[in-house]
């Protein structure tokens, strides 16, 4: 199934007309037709448009299909739970962020958040949230969760703090610390869980990882955790 399949897929869900979405998108009229008709696929810069408009739709599943078609819902506060979420508003971003073994995982581009998400004392000072994926930091971050983040400027890190760490081609949520030669970031799980069988019993599932200090290409400061499954 190709990207126009899928997405003509997500409009037949919506009951949207091939002439509203090129409307909507501000896409070149017969765009959609000649894709569907095999000519052509969609492109990045009209990917770009879609997500624009449609902001529910799975960015990963339209360029792969892969995964779901929406993009799970926000976290519904209950009237218990007013005090927490009350505040100001920060976006919220569909991106994935590992706290699993971490290899692979896709950093697609993140430009559109899902939308808003309302904060109280949990997560004070945060810029942005991220879902989180994965086992290897429970259980203070459970999978399904929700980290606050704050882009992180500064020379020095914290040894011991958790902190979101990218590079070209992952995204991480670890506990950091320097290396001895303080030459990279060493990542550590909060997850001490070790195998119990196999040619690697007694070894942690988690091990800790080092990233050098030129590979990393951004850092946010986890600032808070909402500890409510999402997925």
């Amino acid at each position: 199934m190709r990207k126009i399949d899928r997405f003509l897929q997500y409009l037949d869900y919506n009951g949207i007309t091939e002439n509203r979405a090129t409307i909507e998108c501000k896409l070149s009229q017969g765009l959609l037709h000649q894709a569907k008709s095999g000519k052509s696929d969609l492109g990045y810069k009209t990917i770009d448009k879609i997500l624009d408009k449609y902001q529910d739709i799975n960015r990963v599943w339209l360029l792969t299909g892969e995964g779901e078609m929406l993009k799970p819902s926000l976290p519904q506060k209950s009237a218990t739970e007013e005090s927490v979420f009350s505040g100001k508003l920060i976006p919220f971003y569909d991106a994935e962020v590992a706290a699993g073994t971490g290899y692979g995982m896709n950093m697609e581009a993140v430009t559109h958040p899902v939308g808003m998400i309302e904060i109280g004392g949990l997560l004070n000072d945060s810029e942005s949230a991220l879902r989180v994926y994965g086992n290897s930091m429970v259980p203070n971050y459970p999978a399904g969760c929700v980290v606050g983040l704050k882009t992180h400027s500064d020379s020095f890190i914290e040894p011991g703090s958790v902190y979101v760490i990218e590079t070209a081609e992952n995204r991480y949520l670890k506990r950091l610390y320097y290396n001895k030669d303080k030459t990279a970031f060493r990542c550590v799980s909060d997850n001490h869980m070790l195998h119990d069988s196999g040619p690697m019993k007694g070894e942690l599932y988690y091990p800790d990882f080092e990233i050098p200090f030129n590979e990393v290409i951004r850092l946010s400061r986890v600032t808070g955790v909402i500890k409510r499954n999402i997925l």
